[in-house]
């Protein structure tokens, strides 16, 4: 009875790591965070922001906001006008971007940089509304943006 309780434990151990391993691994993939500054001095950024547990409906909107803004702003991320990245606050060094954006789920915030400095952003929380019609959340997204680009 003991070599199978062994077994057992070593086998949930394994899974155990194992997990944390894929987490870790699937974590950096979808760091896509911009290390470097863009030439422009005004620039705007949309960001995913996620944290390491996520439902179906969370991938989806990751999905869906990549897909809106690299089909329709694919000269202003090539430009530098506009900078698209996901970021996991669960990670000790993103942990800061709950408090300053007041984030309480998963959220597409849109910002702009003006000479370095941050001098407005915008929670799009209206995307949890629009996440079961794939045009409309597109369409919102799109629209927010280039309000923004055109200012």
């Amino acid at each position: 009875m003991s070599q199978i309780l062994k077994k057992l434990y070593f086998a949930l151990c394994f899974s155990f790591t194992l997990a944390i391993f894929i987490n870790a691994v699937s974590a950096q993939e979808h760091d896509t965070s911009a290390t470097e500054k863009p030439a422009a001095s005004r620039y705007l950024v949309a960001t995913y922001f996620y944290t390491s547990v996520r439902c179906p409906t969370c991938k989806k909107i990751e999905t869906y906001s990549a897909e809106a803004i690299q089909n329709n702003f694919s000269e202003e991320l090539k430009n530098g006008a506009l900078i698209w990245r996901t970021v996991n606050t669960d990670e000790p060094e993103n942990q800061h971007y709950t408090k300053d954006y007041q984030l309480y789920t998963k959220s597409l915030i849109i910002s702009e940089v003006k000479d370095g400095k941050e001098i407005r952003w915008k929670n799009l929380e209206k995307i949890w509304t629009h996440i079961r019609d794939r045009q409309k959340f597109e369409q919102y997204v799109v629209s927010q943006i280039n309000d923004w680009l055109k200012e």
